[in-house]
């Protein structure tokens, strides 16, 4: 099958909104991408819409907002199909998954939902996001970071830890996941970035700071072992406030295991930071802990 670059999304969007014609809603909730993007916020939202046609309104809906962003998402689509559909996203992003791997997948362009996002084989990026409007090139950026999630769930089996759990052990594994999943994700475009001198997001901001990079090292190893030390232990409240320090400003899965991947890759090679994904994501944190000499 291939990578597939699938736009329909994007452009059937732009035809609603320029012509307020709600039959295009019909069309557009029928689409693979809406069941992409739809099965994600299943997944991990739960105030959803009870249909995908809902589902859609919502996120093209109401029109007078939704219309300030057309200009520029037909810019975007524009950029897309000259930078993207061209093949450097996927290229830079083999570079970071196993040699033998080849992607059996489409890359979804969207309106409305997230940044960009992952689930199962495929991916999507939303080309009206305000990101994207004050630097195209991010769309690139975000290509090979969602396509590399793609990759990792591939190689994963489809697996995607649940939410719901009671653990602290349970809680580890999505700590380990997540670090692993977006540490990858984060590193795989870094080189693209120092090399086109677009390090000024706030992600590659940290990883160029050691002494702030040691102090969010440090805070995300004490909240794993908090985890990771006391399996048995139920979970309560407070643990849950701790996970969002991982996601909030701080950004700890992103930022630490970039860095994390970034060790392994520089001590171990690429074929071996590469052969981690398959595995299990303690894996990951267990190898830049024996290069740390246990110090984290």
């Amino acid at each position: 099958m291939g990578l597939i670059y699938d736009f329909a999304f994007a452009e059937l969007a732009i035809k609603f909104l320029e012509t307020d014609d709600a039959n295009y809603l019909k069309t557009i909730a029928e689409l693979d991408a809406t069941e992409h993007i739809f099965s994600h916020a299943l997944q991990f939202n739960y105030d959803m819409p009870s249909s995908k046609l809902e589902f859609v309104t919502g996120l093209l809906t109401p029109c007078a907002e939704r219309k300030e962003a057309l200009a520029q998402v037909i810019k975007n689509i524009d950029y897309a199909k000259k930078h993207i559909v061209t093949g450097i996203a996927e290229k830079i992003t083999l570079q970071f998954l196993p040699k033998n791997f080849s992607f059996s997948s489409s890359l979804f362009f969207t309106f409305g939902y997230d940044i960009g996002v992952a689930y199962g084989n495929n991916c999507s990026l939303n080309l009206a996001h305000p990101i994207f409007s004050n630097n195209k090139n991010e769309i690139k950026y975000y290509a090979i970071h969602e396509l590399h999630h793609a990759g990792f769930i591939m190689l994963k089996g489809g697996y995607m830890p649940s939410l719901k759990i009671s653990s602290r052990k349970e809680m580890a594994h999505i700590i380990e996941y997540l670090t692993h999943l977006e540490g990858m994700g984060t590193y795989a475009a870094l080189e693209m970035r120092e090399q086109e001198n677009a390090m000024n997001a706030k992600d590659y901001i940290a990883l160029q700071d050691p002494k702030l990079m040691d102090s969010l090292i440090k805070e995300y190893f004490n909240i794993y072992h908090y985890f990771k030390n006391n399996p048995d232990e139920k979970l309560v409240e407070e643990d849950w406030h701790k996970i969002e320090i991982m996601s909030d400003i701080r950004r700890l899965w992103y930022k630490v295991g970039a860095h994390i991947a970034k060790t392994i890759d520089q001590q171990h090679g690429r074929e071996y930071l590469t052969s981690l994904i398959a595995g299990l994501s303690e894996n990951f944190l267990a190898s830049y802990s024996n290069l740390t000499r246990g110090v984290r």
